[in-house]
């Protein structure tokens, strides 16, 4: 009885944030369904005019939708891409090469950008992206960019700010992983004969296979959502779904449609992260075997 009495107390004392936590994922999900049959404006006089199915018919059937749809997302695909490519051989860099008594003061520099204000971001490095600025400048000067050039409200500048926001996330996922990696398992494949390829793809990428998908979700979902950084570094021809879905809220004043883009979007991420699992628990197994 003794030692049943403090398990149930404990039982007793997670309920109260189990509840709370329910209620703050189910709660806002069930008003962004109610809303996304909303005829109207809650925030406006009027109110609610009524109630639609138009808005799920219009947000599924919209071609614009689809467009921004396929664009936000072969964005975040390729923002993920990149951050991999650099964010391994960091992460490695750190995990193996750099003494021990340099790595946390690396990670903390490598995690800077994580612990600045997100509008300081995208406004410093619009500044370096300026035709003036530190990165053109050099290029123009060397005649590899045409004068005047500025990448700015393009897709390739959003496409940067998303890498310099996220890669620290990346970074951090994978060294996670490949600081448990034994150095003797590396220099046993390499006295077998494998070059360095084949000991990546044989010993190291199965081995920090957990931080990669980790890092893949940690940025492909967010990424994939953004609006601030298409509103502000991209310009009008670089829009995303998250652009639009802050227009109907903050400009058009059509909560209805823009809690069934939500809603849409919602569920196509859902499809995203289903299958991104399924991948992970497919690769653990062989893996393992």
């Amino acid at each position: 009885m003794n030692a049943k009495h403090p398990r149930k107390l404990v039982r007793h004392l997670i309920w109260p944030s189990a509840v709370i936590l329910l209620a703050m994922s189910l709660v806002p999900l069930c008003m962004l369904v109610f809303f996304s049959f909303a005829d109207g404006n809650v925030s406006t006089l009027n109110g609610i005019a009524g109630y639609t199915i138009d808005n799920i018919v219009n947000a599924v059937t919209s071609a614009t939708v689809g467009r921004l749809m396929l664009r936000s997302f072969w964005i975040a695909v390729l923002v993920t891409v990149i951050c991999i490519v650099i964010a391994y051989p960091a992460a490695w860099a750190i995990a193996k090469v750099v003494p021990e008594k340099y790595r946390s003061t690396l990670i903390m520099i490598s995690i800077v950008p994580a612990f600045t204000s997100q509008l300081l971001l995208i406004y410093s490095i619009m500044t370096l992206m300026q035709s003036n600025g530190l990165i053109m400048t050099p290029l123009l000067k060397l005649g590899i960019l045409p004068a005047g050039t500025s990448i700015l409200y393009t897709n390739q500048a959003v496409i940067i700010v998303l890498v310099y926001e996220y890669l620290p996330y990346m970074i951090l996922s994978l060294y996670s992983c490949l600081e448990k990696i034994d150095v003797n398992v590396i220099a046993a494949s390499h006295t077998l004969g494998a070059n360095r390829f084949q000991t990546f793809v044989n010993v190291v990428l199965p081995q920090s296979f957990s931080g990669l998908m980790t890092g893949i979700l940690i940025v492909l979902i967010p990424v994939a959502g953004s609006f601030v950084e298409p509103n502000i570094a991209g310009g009008p021809y670089s829009m995303m779904i998250g652009s639009l879905i802050d227009s109907q809220f903050t400009t058009a004043m059509n909560m209805g449609y823009g809690a069934a883009l939500s809603l849409l979007f919602l569920l196509i991420m859902s499809l995203t992260l289903a299958v991104i699992k399924l991948v992970m628990k497919i690769a653990d197994r062989r893996i393992g075997g």
